[in-house]
């Protein structure tokens, strides 16, 4: 099930950033290639559209990504969702770069109400 739904979340992913599927090949071969890592098993050098096609497929459970394709799937199509689906198998999510920074802003002000109630208790002992 979980194969299942990776394999559907980067199908609506692929649909949704504007290349083609051969553009999408194109750009997993250029990262990996770039990156000195090979995504496909076997002999194979490079990830086809054939291959791109069965990994995109839910009902296709004879071929599934490697974590590492379905990482640079999301790079080429710049889209978390895939790894998002992983992350929520997990008890975990994908965070933005906003909700950062929101993390961080109620991390400070909860490091400041600590320090304001530290001070308080400093300030009893005098």
């Amino acid at each position: 099930m979980l194969m299942a739904n990776v394999k559907s979340a980067m199908n609506r992913a692929a649909s949704r950033c504007g290349l083609s599927r051969d553009e999408i090949a194109d750009r997993m071969n250029q990262i990996a290639q770039d990156a000195g890592v090979s995504l496909s098993r076997g002999n194979a050098k490079r990830v086809t559209l054939a291959t791109l096609e069965k990994w995109l497929n839910p009902a296709n459970m004879e071929h599934q990504p490697s974590i590492l394709a379905v990482n640079v799937f999301c790079m080429a199509v710049k889209s978390a969702e895939p790894l998002a689906v992983m992350l929520r198998s997990h008890g975990c999510g994908v965070m933005t770069p906003q909700d950062k920074k929101l993390r961080d802003y109620a991390e400070a002000i909860l490091a400041e109400r600590e320090a304001k109630k530290r001070k308080k208790q400093l300030e009893l002992k005098l």
